[in-house]
């Protein structure tokens, strides 16, 4: 017969093996390695519009628990990134990319840079051809005898020209999309002439000129159809600059007054907004631009002498005079980034008023400003070449006849 004791060391036998595996089972499994931190190979990252990069990322320790990655974007409109870590430009702009583990971040500040459109006519082959360049690589060319270089503009990476081509008789205003007559604005019965191209929402609006005689009418059209005559063909007028912003459509150009004198004037959606000038003296206005809901041209006055006096109007008063009417001068563009505005007069882009760089010997025909670098491209005086500058620098060159463009392209509109 066994005893309370007895019985009792059994048990006690008995469980201290299941005591000692126990213990045994919580030293064989330590807790979870967590993860340090996570470091992305580029810091910084530079792409051209539609420009791919992957990136990769380290994850710290080695022997972390759950080292699975996730990337993410700051701004899917400026840079896209796959879960491979792909990223993928889509507008310029700047986005930051995160590569996420464990609860750690590391990150790359990347920039999409915009692509650069020249369009000039340009000696290839030892011949004058119409050339437009992206980024200074050839996009295509079009012959002398056509004249699509009076003004350019891109949307969507569709490239928009206008100008004139000659039907044997008369110069007749057209359009270009990619190289090819996207609409032919006259009828070819009087000389007419397209002088400027604005796209908005995939609709194309364009300014220009249809003589009646040897008076020329100011004009715009909506995709090919005429949406406002601006003047009524009494005086002579013409439209030189159209600007679309929240849809409404901004014209600038001249019209002569009863004393023959060309009155530089700012239209809106087809009704004079601002007479910029008195009539005492020649005046034109040569570029609009719509920044704030204000409204900023450039153009020339001429002085009691004669000579013409580079100026800037905001809205319907005299913002800035750029030169002194000692001699001629070149008014070339008008724009607005963050509240400065730049304008450039013949060999010089000026901010506020104030001259921000100088190119000797050359002229600037229009400036573009992007995340406070300012583009502008001109010809020089003393060499047969067309040049654009960025912040003052040389950016391109090529051998050049007249007419010169520059537009800088940010991506699709948002």
């Amino acid at each position: 017969m066994k005893t309370c004791n007895s019985i009792f060391r059994q048990i006690f036998f008995a469980a201290v093996p299941l005591v000692l595996l126990a213990g045994c089972s919580d030293k064989d499994d330590p807790a979870p390695i967590g993860v340090a931190g996570v470091e992305v190979n580029r810091p910084t990252l530079e792409l051209a519009l539609d420009g791919t990069e992957r990136l990769t990322a380290t994850v710290t320790p080695d022997n972390a628990a759950d080292k699975a990655l996730t990337w993410t974007s700051s701004d899917e409109a400026v840079a896209t990134v796959s879960a491979e870590g792909v990223v993928t430009a889509v507008r310029a702009g700047h986005a930051t990319i995160t590569a996420a583990a464990g609860g750690k971040t590391g990150t790359c500040a990347v920039t999409v840079n915009p692509d650069i459109y020249t369009a000039a006519m340009e000696f290839l082959d030892s011949e004058l051809n119409f050339i437009v360049r992206k980024n200074g690589e050839v996009l295509y060319t079009r012959p002398e005898s056509v004249s699509p270089g009076l003004s350019f503009f891109v949307s969507g990476g569709d490239v928009y020209t206008t100008g004139y081509e000659n039907n044997g008789n008369y110069d007749v205003a057209t359009v270009w999309k990619n190289g090819t007559v996207l609409h032919t604005l006259t009828d070819g019965t009087e000389h007419a002439y397209a002088s400027s191209v604005f796209v908005s929402g995939g609709v194309v609006y364009t300014a220009g000129v249809e003589y009646i005689g040897f008076r020329g009418v100011a004009k715009v059209w909506k995709d090919g159809t005429v949406l406002h005559a601006l003047t009524d063909g009494t005086q002579d007028a013409y439209a030189s600059s159209v600007f679309v912003s929240d849809g409404v459509v901004y014209t600038a150009g001249c019209e002569e007054n009863e004393n023959g004198k060309s009155v530089a004037k700012v239209w809106r959606n087809g009704t004079v907004l601002h007479s910029l000038t008195d009539g005492t003296q020649d005046a034109d206005a040569s570029s609009v631009f719509v920044s704030g809901g204000d409204v900023y041209t450039a153009g020339r006055e001429s002085s009691e002498n004669g000579k013409p006096v580079a100026k800037v109007w905001k809205n319907d008063k005299e913002l800035y005079t750029l030169s002194d009417g000692t001699q001629n001068t070149y008014v070339g563009s008008v724009c607005v980034w963050d509240g400065d505005v730049y304008v450039t007069v013949d060999g010089i882009v000026w901010k506020n008023g104030t001259a921000l760089y100088s190119a000797p010997e050359s002229y600037f025909g229009l400036v573009s400003v992007w995340d406070g670098d300012v583009y502008a491209a001109g010809e020089s005086r003393n060499e047969p070449f067309f040049k654009v500058w960025k912040n003052g620098a040389e950016l391109y060159s090529f051998p050049v006849g007249p007419v010169i463009k520059l537009f800088v392209y940010t991506g699709p509109e948002r």
